[in-house]
């Protein structure tokens, strides 16, 4: 009895060391946030958006609560809605200021100290537990995470969880309970709704345990068929309402910014050792030294020994199990990670958990060492993290609080400014033109949002097509004196012809940390915005009609709208319009074409079907309303009902459009014998599109 106590107060003393590590850590960030006074700039404004458009969603704070369960998911369109809708809790308690708001990192911090603890614990125990712990608290990358409004703290810790019980569960020494499926099934599902990301751990890891559920008996095949399919139903409803979204926004985000930002080919010597470098700033290189050598120096040991029979993995553990898991998710990742073609230092979040692991086994045999020939405690051991977090660059951020502290941002003044003129929750779009850390469309949008504001910030300016509308229905404009550095020639000639109209007037100027200035700008008295897009909206809608050309004509129009009105008013008007005429005239085909234009906007494709099929009755010789009907099933995972309505009308209609689309519904059907067709259909319907567009062109 009295083994049991002292053991259960040695766990009891463990705990309480490792939560004052995190307290330790926490006070450390708090420091930093508390003098912080910096602006977010644009990934990190985005995701504080995210956060208040779910707070404000799920009614944690004053709002428009949503709707309904889709008007949830219109929030998160590109990025899983997890990490907002917690981030949106702590911003409700906590507050929304940038300092307040990042009180959520050291809640996402606390959970991956705990985590790293427990998996520790289950490797090799307490002492080794407290090397991970210390790596993971005073680790720089890990630390500058902390400081920065991101969604890697989160991922990590999900994927440790995550990883931690999966590797539990799938351990045939002590898994293959129900308990710690239901877990593993848990933290999966919370790693995949934070971020894709996570699917470059999840995925491998999940193909291991597939090809080690035919060495396993039948129960345990059946507890991952479970754990497979009640995470499909997780993911299912936010990528089955944005998969359009996610799928394109995914792409821009790997590929057309790899382009943009000039990343090497993902088969180039530069590509596949492009994040090497990085280890040492990522742990300092004591920490990184400490623990490389102490695996190296195992490695040399048991090369001395010459035990041909045993196994690498004996090195470090008699258990295989758990340490090929670690081995086999910390390659599989690292190599995903370095063949996906956009290229940053953080993107290697996914593989830090795993590393923390083998530097602690370092660490571990360093103690192990030491104590065998020299007789000394591991205790000193435990100072090379902290020490290590001193010598880093990291440290220089505490030296620059200062300078940050009386640095001034402009961004909280602009929007003080555009409120004293606004009567109370208003309402209001500023057009950005300059796209600086310090000024844009993002960090405008969330001080204009904070503390139950209703003011938007959306960019224009990369076009000259956008002059003219700006001139004609913008109310308040930013722009941007002095050196910008590399500025497109439209947004000049937008700035310009700003400058040069009667139209607006300068309200204020405000200092820069550089020279020149950023000044606001408002629609004169004289010159009051006319800006009725609701009416011009009719007429656009009928443009459907036309095919190709009215879509590109109608969705370039919109997408400047959508600037010029970030709170997109006119569409409750449409609605309400559209639905009353129709209640009076159901064949009232203008109606009819509104509503259904605006579903598809508002990503409502059943809606748009029921509307696009009274169209198809009325305008029996129209071939549009059965393609845009086809899309739109398509859109709402409906292949079969699509492939019936494009046949249908194809054959009323025969149109280059309404077959291909018939052979691709088809397809991904099952009807797999139309590849052939298909293959003939498509490349005649996108040279017939590109006939239709031509005018445009000229």
């Amino acid at each position: 009895m009295l083994i049991k106590k002292d053991i259960n107060y040695s766990k009891y003393i463990f705990w309480i060391l490792v939560l004052f590590i995190w307290i330790v850590a926490t006070f450390a960030d708090r420091i930093w946030w508390n003098f912080y006074s910096n602006t977010p700039s644009w990934d990190q404004a985005d995701y504080l958006n995210s956060a208040l458009d779910h707070a404000r969603a799920l009614s944690f704070i004053d709002g428009d609560g949503a709707s309904d369960f889709r008007s949830l998911l219109d929030n998160s369109p590109k990025i899983p809605p997890l990490a907002s809708i917690i981030n949106g809790a702590v911003i409700a308690f906590a507050g929304d200021a940038p300092h307040k708001a990042a009180w959520s990192l050291s809640f996402w911090n606390g959970f991956l100290i705990f985590n790293i603890a427990s998996w520790g614990l289950y490797l090799r125990g307490k002492k080794y537990s407290l090397f991970c712990v210390l790596i993971s608290a005073f680790s720089p990358f890990l630390f500058h995470l902390r400081t920065d409004y991101v969604l890697e703290l989160p991922l990590i810790s999900a994927i440790t969880f995550y990883l931690f019980h999966l590797g539990k569960w799938s351990d045939k020494s002590i898994g293959g309970k129900w308990i710690q499926l239901i877990i593993a099934t848990f933290a999966c599902s919370l790693s995949l709704l934070i971020k894709q990301s996570s699917l470059l751990v999840i995925i491998p890891s999940l193909l291991f345990i597939f090809i080690l559920s035919f060495k396993r008996d039948k129960n345990f095949r059946l507890q991952f068929f479970c754990l497979f399919f009640i995470n499909l139903l997780a993911i299912l409803p936010w990528f089955y309402h944005n998969w359009i979204m996610i799928l394109s926004g995914t792409y821009r985000a790997v590929f057309e910014s790899a382009a943009i930002e000039g990343d090497p080919s993902i088969l180039g010597f530069k590509s596949i050792f492009w994040y090497f470098p990085y280890l040492d700033n990522h742990f300092g290189s004591i920490i990184f030294f400490s623990g490389f050598s102490g695996i190296l120096f195992a490695c040399l040991t048991y090369i001395r020994t010459f035990r041909a029979s045993a196994k690498l993995v004996d090195i470090f553990n008699k258990n295989n199990y758990k340490w090929t898991w670690i081995y086999f998710n910390l390659i599989t990742c690292w190599t995903f990670t370095t063949f996906i073609p956009n290229k940053d230092e953080r993107y290697i979040a996914c593989t830090i958990p795993l590393i923390i692991l083998l530097l602690a086994l370092g660490f571990l045999k360093w103690s192990d060492w030491i104590d065998t020939y020299f007789k000394f405690k591991y205790y000193g051991l435990l100072l090379i993290p902290p020490i290590s977090f001193l010598f880093s660059n990291s440290i220089n951020k505490f030296k620059t609080l200062e300078n940050i502290q009386s640095k001034y941002y402009p961004v909280k003044d602009i929007i003080s400014t555009v409120k004293s003129d606004q009567t109370l929750d208003e309402k209001a779009t500023v057009i950005v033109v300059p796209s600086t850390p310090d000024i844009n469309q993002h960090n405008v949008s969330y001080f204009g949002r904070r503390q139950g504001g209703n003011i938007l910030g959306r960019q224009l300016g990369q076009s000259l097509l956008h002059i003219e509308p700006v001139l004609k229905y913008a109310n308040w404009v930013i722009l941007a004196e002095g050196d910008q550095g590399s500025v497109s020639s439209n947004s000049i000639a937008l700035d310009r012809a700003i400058r040069d109209s009667s139209i607006f007037i300068k309200i204020r100027e405000f200092p820069r940390e550089k020279t020149g200035s950023y000044s606001l700008w408002k629609r004169s008295s004289i010159s009051p915005d006319q800006n009725e897009f609701h009416t011009r909206f009719y007429g656009l809608a009928n443009g459907m009609e036309q095919g190709p050309l009215g879509i590109k004509l109608i969705f370039d129009q919109i997408e400047i709208e959508h600037m010029l009105d970030g709170h997109l008013k006119y569409q409750s008007i449409v609605s309400h319009k559209a639905l009353s005429k129709i209640r009076s005239d159901p064949e009232n085909t203008e109606s009819l074409w509104s509503l259904s234009l605006l579903n598809i906007l508002l990503n409502r494709p059943s809606e748009a079907d029921v509307y696009l099929r009274n169209l198809e009755i009325l305008l029996p010789n129209n071939p549009w309303p059965s393609a845009y009907r086809t899309i739109v099933n398509l859109a709402s995972w409906n292949p079969w009902k699509a492939s019936l309505i494009a046949d249908r009308a194809h054959k009323r209609n025969p149109n280059y459009l309404l077959k291909s689309l018939g052979d691709i519904s088809a397809l991904f059907r099952g009807a797999f014998w139309r590849w052939k067709s298909a293959s003939n259909s498509v490349p005649n319907a996108i040279k017939s599109i590109e006939e239709a567009l031509k005018p445009i062109e000229k």
